[in-house]
């Protein structure tokens, strides 16, 4: 997964306990930059899902069968197949 796009530019000191916890978290070949930038996507990732499920519990929604074009075109799907 090693990232050529961007060159290291920074150099970040962390204890051995974490180097030793990023090391066991490396994927074959990974340098810790792209340990940490994976950790960081799916970081985002998990906070973006978080967010739906919070739009999902907290929404009013309308059941996608009650609008009548889109009936319509479920119809016409399973007619099609």
């Amino acid at each position: 997964m090693a990232q050529a796009e961007e060159s290291p530019t920074e150099r970040v000191y962390i204890t051995p306990s974490t180097k030793m916890a990023l090391n066991a978290m490396k994927q074959p070949k990974e340098r810790y930059g792209d340990v940490i930038a994976r950790l960081i996507s799916e970081k985002k990732q998990d906070e973006y899902i978080a967010h739906l499920d919070r739009i999902a519990a907290r929404g009013n929604f309308v059941p996608m069968d009650s609008d009548p074009e889109y009936a319509e075109m479920k119809n016409g799907a399973a007619h099609a197949g």
